[in-house]
């Protein structure tokens, strides 16, 4: 961590005219500049605060404080405290450069997101929730997004770990964060070019997981259960395929 947060303070003698920084981090609070720093997020100690945060099944709307004062309110069609703190980010930026609010408003209820973020297809009446997520913070907030947007469904994550090296370094995180979901199902974890095996397999991390189970292409057809439910296909390898074969029983 202290080699992560000097590369951030070399970076930040850089900036020559200001920097906009989440305040929700201790660690960013330890920057040590002579620039004006404004800090954004959901504690009282921010210029920049979102209340009032709500979700519906069209997105998220909150409330923006600057300097205790009311400045707008805002709706993002994305989902999870993440994304309401990356907005907020861009409000600060949108704000100190004068732009007009209603603007601002309007580019952030339009922003569609970018590919592999939460892509969604729905096939009957489940919904399938495409996701790059392969690090366990990714992968709490990616489950916390789906449970704000569906709360009434159950979320099925199925996962594929990318790396043996991570997966290894991060085993009882990758657990924690998958614990969230109501069910969990697990893919062999994919290599790479320079680490093709590893000291574990999945099973070390379903060990770890209470229910989880193993799935490939030959047996997505257990997904069919889940009827009225939301499946969320995660990792940054091939599981694709996995989302692939199952549109294929599908159909």
């Amino acid at each position: 961590m202290s080699d992560v947060f000097n590369a951030f303070q070399e970076m930040s003698r850089n900036v020559k005219k200001g920097i906009i920084a989440c305040g929700d981090d201790d660690n960013l609070r330890d920057l040590q500049v002579t620039i004006p720093i404004y800090y954004y997020g959901m504690g009282a100690q921010n210029q920049v605060r979102a209340e009032n945060i709500t979700s519906t099944e069209t997105g998220t709307t909150f409330d923006v404080m600057i300097d205790g004062r009311f400045y707008s309110s805002f709706k993002t069609p994305m989902f999870g405290d993440h994304h309401v703190l990356n907005a907020l980010a861009v409000i600060t930026v949108c704000y100190l450069e004068q732009l007009d609010v209603q603007n601002i408003k309007d580019a952030l209820e339009t922003f569609g997101g970018v590919k592999r973020r939460f892509t969604e297809k729905k096939k009957d009446n489940q919904i399938l929730i495409d996701d790059y997520a392969h690090h366990p913070r990714e992968i709490s907030a990616t489950i916390d997004s789906a449970q704000k947007k569906y709360p009434t469904r159950k979320i099925v994550a199925v996962f594929q770990p990318h790396t043996f090296s991570r997966t290894e370094t991060f085993l009882e995180d990758f657990a924690d964060s998958l614990k969230a979901a109501d069910k969990v199902y697990l893919c062999d974890i994919f290599g790479s070019a320079r680490e093709t095996s590893g000291n574990l397999t999945i099973d070390d991390l379903a060990v770890l997981i209470p229910g989880a189970e193993l799935i490939s292409e030959d047996n997505v057809a257990v997904l069919n259960q889940y009827t009225d439910d939301v499946i969320i296909f995660m990792g940054a390898g091939d599981i694709q395929k996995i989302q692939k074969a199952y549109e294929n029983v599908l159909q």
